[in-house]
């Protein structure tokens, strides 16, 4: 496969569904869900929303996707693993959680080959190649709107020091870190260390911080037998009660109900 595009996964089509199975799942890579007919509304960590036609709704990994049908709901559901690097208006586009494709015609072409290639039923290599063709279209029109939004601006060019801040949160998350002294360390005052922040990761620092804490905590509660205090030690939180009230409300259910849940 190309380098820099997403990798296709799995691909399921889902034909005039009254109510999912799961009203809030958390999924272990990206998922995409694309409508074709009906509507649904959804909720991803505190963004809200309805989709319908022409909406194509991205969940990150180990988030809760919170959804329910509003109308008979006839869908594509395509998880996938994306690479390092996405450009910047892309990862802005994809934080909004929902994009509207306006080219109808060939958003439509791509999901009738996609049910199509669902009809053959085959996990064979073949199939794959097909899904993963037509996924990577839809992947290509979404590249396209992050090109054409008004967020594709110059003044979101690559911010050198905005991406240190960013290594540097990544590497010292397993500690006590507090935000303003982050934003000192870097010649920054608050205000507008978060502002560029946002302006470069759609997102602020201390969001940014707590995901990458969510996950650590996450791998930990699958990979040890530790006790919640030991991990909330290891994700820079500092006791277990805390990091189960960010860790709930981050995921949708308790550190134990996850581990419980996903433990084979």
């Amino acid at each position: 496969m190309p380098a820099g595009l997403p990798e296709f996964v799995y691909h399921m089509y889902w034909l005039k569904k009254e109510k999912f199975l799961l009203e809030t799942d958390i999924y272990v890579t990206w998922v995409l869900f694309a409508v074709e007919e009906g509507s649904f509304e959804y909720q991803i960590g505190e963004i809200y929303g309805v989709a319908e036609f022409g909406d194509v709704v991205v969940c990150p990994p180990q988030i809760a996707f919170h959804r329910n049908v509003l109308t008979a709901l006839s869908f594509h559901s395509i998880t996938f693993l994306l690479p390092e690097g996405e450009p910047q208006q892309l990862q802005l586009l994809l934080s909004q959680r929902k994009i509207k494709l306006p080219q109808i015609r060939r958003l439509s072409e791509n999901y009738k080959c996609l049910r199509q290639a669902d009809l053959q039923l085959s996990f064979s290599s073949d199939n794959k190649k097909l899904k993963q063709h037509y996924f990577t279209d839809i992947w290509m029109m979404l590249a396209q709107q992050a090109l054409e939004s008004p967020d594709a601006d110059p003044i979101l060019k690559n911010d050198e020091l905005i991406r240190e801040v960013a290594i540097y949160l990544t590497n010292h998350a397993h500690e006590a870190i507090e935000i303003r002294d982050v934003a000192q360390q870097f010649g920054l005052t608050p205000v507008q260390l978060i502002r560029r922040f946002k302006n470069g990761y759609g997102i602020n620092p201390l969001q940014y911080l707590t995901s990458i804490r969510v996950k650590q905590a996450c791998r930990l509660l699958l990979t040890t037998e530790w006790t919640l205090d030991v991990i909330a030690g290891r994700c820079g939180y500092e006791n277990g009660f805390y990091l189960s009230r960010v860790f709930s409300k981050a995921m949708g259910m308790s550190p134990s109900e996850f581990r419980k849940q996903n433990r084979y």
